[in-house]
């Protein structure tokens, strides 16, 4: 059963719904808001409203359901001892989706400092409840079991995966000019700084036929297109949020795909929704060197891989691409071959079935 307020077509809740599928597994939505919220005021004022939704919900679900787990998705820790109370009744596992730090969140969008320690000190101990916890790599197990004092037994690595019904190779021609494409939320640990110190190293060099094009909205976004208007890039461009089949369609057409750049260690923790998307695509991919990547992928064999924070090794790394078509062609193959056997939609079932014992309806 997945439990929570998100958007049904998020690409991790819907990762998880489509894996267990995949292995004939049935997923019961508890959904009690449709719009996922970050925790704050207004959804420590409508939790009522919503344990109620959660309450009338569970009655339909333990009349015709027998669930084998009860899985909580991610920032919604509030709704953490209900759960629990409902695993207890039903005598099955409690799963949290641990694929955000909420505290580190906050830390990252200038909440008040107070505030933080608030929301830091609310997981703490609200992260206690669960039976298991799920995050991205190993690396996030160390630095959560760290952060939170949980043992690591308690938590399954569940890599982010990809959307399928988007995130598949395509049979397009590349742009005329060379296009390395960056997309997602504009997140201060994305490494943005990187990717726009790149852009104006190859300005200088009088690299003229790249383009370096953001896709996207989020914290960071004003200040990245002030950078550029203020260093005089003429090889960066932004396009915005734009819907699904367009952004498709620039992640098919450009050569290279861009990751993260960036020290932080969430950063260096995390295999992002970019890195799996691109691979999903067969795409050639460039993002930094750490050891959540290296877990999985080697340098020039199946993706290209930079120090972080390091402007230089991105532009060269840029124009390494750029002048060996052959190298990209067999970041594009090799890539493809990881998603497959580790970032699957079907992989990420395999792994919840196998954790978890649950059942198939077959």
């Amino acid at each position: 059963m997945l439990l929570g307020d998100y958007d049904y077509d998020y690409p991790r809740e819907t990762n998880i719904r489509e894996g267990l599928n995949h292995h004939d597994v049935e997923v019961v939505d508890c959904q009690f808001s449709e719009k996922q919220r970050f925790i704050g005021p207004l959804k420590a004022l409508l939790m009522p409203l919503f344990f109620v939704r959660i309450v009338r919900r569970m009655r339909t679900i333990r009349r015709d359901h027998d669930p084998d787990a009860i899985f909580v998705t991610k920032f919604n820790p509030l709704v953490l001892p209900l759960a629990w109370v409902y695993a207890r009744k039903i005598g099955c596992p409690l799963v949290y989706d641990l694929f955000v730090s909420l505290h580190r969140t906050a830390e990252m969008r200038d909440v008040h400092p107070l505030l933080v320690k608030l929301v830091y000190l609310l997981e703490y101990g609200s992260l206690r409840l669960p039976d298991y916890h799920t995050v991205g790599t190993n690396q996030f197990i160390e630095l959560y079991s760290s952060m939170y004092s949980l043992p690591k037994h308690r938590f399954i690595r569940l890599p982010p995966g990809a959307d399928e019904e988007w995130y598949y190779p395509l049979e397009k021609s590349n742009r005329e000019e060379f296009t390395a494409l960056y997309w997602g939320n504009f997140l201060p640990h994305h490494g943005v700084e990187t990717i726009i110190d790149a852009a104006e190293i190859l300005q200088r060099r009088d690299v003229d036929d790249v383009s370096i094009v953001f896709v996207g909205t989020g914290p960071r976004k004003e200040w990245a297109e002030a950078a550029v208007e203020k260093r005089g890039l003429d090889n960066v461009q932004f396009e915005g949020f734009v819907e699904m089949d367009v952004l498709q369609n620039w992640i098919a057409t450009s050569h290279v795909c861009l990751g993260v750049f960036s020290s932080d260690k969430r950063a260096m923790a995390s295999i992002t929704n970019k890195v799996s998307e691109g691979v999903a695509m067969a795409k050639a991919v460039i993002t930094e060197r750490s050891p959540a990547i290296e877990e999985w992928f080697e340098h020039e064999e199946n993706i290209y891989l930079v120090p972080p924070d390091d402007g230089d090794a991105l532009a060269e790394a840029i124009l390494d691409c750029k002048e060996n078509p052959a190298l990209i062609e067999r970041l594009e193959e090799e890539s493809y071959e990881v998603f497959e056997s580790a970032f699957s939609q079907e992989e990420i079932g395999r792994i919840l079935v196998a954790e978890l014992s649950l059942r198939s309806n077959s």
